[in-house]
Order: C-alpha cells, then sequence, then structure tokens
C-alpha cells in the first residue's frame, strides 16, 4: 500500500540538497501524509467546544488542523480514573468526535481501517482515529472493549500516569511499584491485539512494556513518549525500550510536552508564553512562510535556545536521538496537543507544523525519511494492524 502521494516536483530532488529556507518544505509537508498520534482536543468538547469552529483557545480546531496540513489525527478518549463513570463518559467523547465528522463531513472523518484512512487522504478529508488513554475506563471488561471497537476505536493505551489493577504505570513503577502485567491483565491485552487494535505503550512502567511486548503478536506504538537519555523522566522511552520496540516493527512517537524535551523545560512558562506571542506577531498564514518571517522566526527561536528554553529545535533534537537509535523507520510524531498546558517555543498548535517539516530538511532528512517520520511509519504499522 502506498502511503505518500508522488509528485514529480518532489521526486526530481530526492538525496539532494536544498537551500533551509526554500519553499520546498511547505511542498514536502503538503505531499506527505502527516500523522500526530496523540491529541487531548476531544476533552475540550466534553465542555461544550466545538472544534469545528476557529478559536484561540487550546491548541487545536478544524481549521488549524488543515493549516498544520494534518491528514491523520489521532484523538485520544482521556478520563480521570476518578471520574465517576470513565465508561460513560468516553463514549461521551466518541459521540462528539462523530457528531464534528457528521458536521464537518468535507473536513473530519471517523477511519476505522488502513483503507479508509487512504480513502479520506485520497479525497482530502482528515482522517480521525480515535484511541483509548488508560485501561480504568474499561477495567477488565471484554465487552466493553468490543464496544469500543464497534465505535471506531482502534488504539488501546492500557495505563495513564495512575495505573489498573492489571497494568502498572511509568509513574508507579518509577515510584517502586514494580507490577507489570498481571495474568489478567496479560489475556486481556492478547485479546486486543487478536481483534486487530494497536497497543499503546504510551504512560507504562517498564515492567509493563516488557510484558506486552513478550506477548503481543502485531507492532506496539508509544504515542507519546520522547526520548530519555535527552530528558531523564519515567514519562520517556530508555535507548533499550526504543531498540525493543523497533524490532518488534513499532513507533516511538516523539511528545512535545516541554518537561519531557529538557529537564526543567516548564519551569519558566512565562518566558516560553513570551516568546511564543513574539513568533505570533510575525504574521499569520501565507505570510508566516515568507523569507524575512522565516529570518525572524529562526532569530526568536535561536534566542529562546540561548536562555534554555524548549523550542522546536528539542523535538527535532529528540527525532533525532530515535532515529540513531532504531532508524527512520521506526519514529513519529506525537504531540499531547490540548493535553499539555505549554507547548515548545516555534510550536505554538497544530498550525505550526510544516515548521518542524523545514527543520528535519535543514537537518539534512532525506525526503523519504521526513516522509516516513510525518506520518509514514504509524501508517505502516497501522495497515499491518489495523485492516
Amino acid at each position: 500500500m502506498v502511503w505518500v502521494l508522488s509528485k514529480p516536483a518532489l521526486s526530481a530532488v530526492q538525496g539532494k540538497s536544498v537551500r533551509p529556507d526554500d519553499t520546498l518544505f511547505l511542498a514536502i509537508h503538503r505531499d506527505a501524509v502527516v500523522a500526530d498520534g496523540h491529541n487531548d482536543a476531544l476533552t475540550r468538547t466534553l465542555g461544550g467546544e466545538d472544534l469545528s469552529i476557529r478559536t484561540s483557545r487550546g491548541h487545536t480546531d478544524l481549521a488549524r488542523l488543515r493549516e498544520g496540513g494534518l491528514d491523520v489525527q489521532v484523538f485520544a478518549l482521556y478520563v480521570n480514573p476518578s471520574a465517576k463513570n470513565p465508561f460513560r463518559t468516553v463514549l461521551r467523547m466518541l459521540d462528539t468526535l462523530h457528531a464534528l465528522a457528521k458536521r464537518a463531513g468535507r473536513i473530519l472523518r471517523v477511519t476505522r481501517t488502513s483503507g479508509e484512512i487512504q480513502q479520506a487522504a485520497a479525497e482530502g478529508v482528515i482522517a480521525a482515529v480515535a484511541s483509548l488513554e488508560g485501561g480504568h475506563a474499561v477495567g477488565l471488561s471484554y465487552p466493553r472493549i468490543l464496544e469500543l471497537y464497534r465505535r471506531g476505536v482502534r488504539i488501546f493505551g492500557p495505563t495513564w500516569s495512575r495505573g489498573t489493577p492489571w497494568a502498572s504505570s511509568s509513574q508507579e513503577e518509577a515510584a517502586g511499584k514494580r507490577r507489570g502485567l498481571t495474568a489478567s491483565g496479560k489475556r486481556l491485552v492478547r485479546a486486543i491485539d487478536s481483534l486487530g487494535m494497536l497497543i499503546d505503550i504510551s504512560h507504562a512502567g517498564p515492567k509493563t512494556v516488557e510484558d506486552i511486548l513478550d506477548i503481543v503478536h502485531g507492532p506496539v506504538i508509544a504515542s507519546h513518549s520522547s526520548c530519555a537519555a535527552l530528558c531523564p523522566s519515567e514519562r520517556n522511552l530508555t535507548d533499550a525500550q526504543i531498540r525493543a520496540l523497533a524490532r518488534r516493527g513499532g513507533v516511538v512517537m516523539i511528545n512535545f510536552c516541554p518537561g519531557f524535551l529538557r529537564s526543567g523545560g516548564g519551569s519558566d512558562a512565562e518566558a516560553i508564553r513570551s516568546f511564543q506571542r513574539r513568533l505570533q506577531s510575525i504574521g499569520s498564514g501565507s505570510k508566516r512562510f515568507e523569507s524575512r518571517a522565516l529570518e525572524a522566526r529562526d532569530s526568536l527561536i535561536a534566542e529562546a535556545r540561548r536562555r534554555g528554553l524548549p523550542t522546536i529545535l528539542d523535538v527535532a533534537d529528540h527525532i533525532d536521538h530515535a532515529v540513531r537509535i532504531a532508524g527512520d523507520e521506526h519514529v513519529g510524531l506525537g504531540s499531547d496537543f490540548d493535553g499539555i498546558d505549554l507547548t515548545p517555543v516555534g510550536l505554538a498548535d497544530v498550525a505550526d507544523l510544516p515548521f518542524l517539516t523545514r527543520e528535519l530538511l535543514r537537518r539534512g532528512y532525506p525526503i523519504e525519511s521526513i516522509r516516513r517520520i510525518l506520518g509514514g511509519n504509524l501508517m505502516r504499522v497501522f495497515h499491518e494492524q489495523c485492516r
């Protein structure tokens, strides 16, 4: 299955160096299938927000998804474990996603298979994929999992920061509670794998990750995790975990959370927000991509970097590291937009994603590698597991 459209203008420059500010990065971004493995915008819909209306709130709405060139957006179904009835709330979130797709049928479509995603991409429609974040919403109930599968959920994350009685989280294991999967948890994960859902190990503890990789047959993803070698955090993956994920054909998807990119990355929130405002003042829409605007943008980001603030350059650093460890076939993007309070300087929201493509091009990545990282790798594992 071919996941990227081929254009002669791009084929002619495969492997060739280009000027850093050449508008080729926009052509690459628009031509590639761009997929984000984790976005929490559906939590905003529970409060009554309509993502079909452009807004300055949060990091995501349909207008900004289109500006950011998103072809595939994974929407997380996250409910606080302390909620009175988390499963019912998950169903409400699914209802809002389907209702949003119905209102915006020419812009967004809920997809369940790789074929449906490819059809949406061919029609210029954003493919929405539903992902459960945290097994507490279903417990050990296979009928509930079947209900979510029937409603379109295709990615399953066994834990959140708080684990379940059958799977321990990274936070719990960092505190010394090394449990992994119980026997019941292993049976449930096997059932989910055989059903045709992707298992997501972000938030899972090291023993849980080890147990999952030992028992599943399909590829596994980390939908929003960065590299512990660059930023020590229990939420980030070690080099050994990244290699193990790659051996199973999986993908590590880099999280944009400042605290997972750089130690103490979110400690100066006001300085980060100040730089984001200064970047916004440069211009909007297509004017952001003019040479003078790009130069001003580079200058501000370099200044933020010198001050030790997390920037888009740190996201690219984590991509670089993961590629060195696992190869470019096993790295992707998992922004965590709308699930994080702060974003790195230069990646204010989903509309800024083309600038990450520009940074990868500036670092010398071949066009095919960029395409794989932007979305091709997630689409590969989705095709293998969710036909």
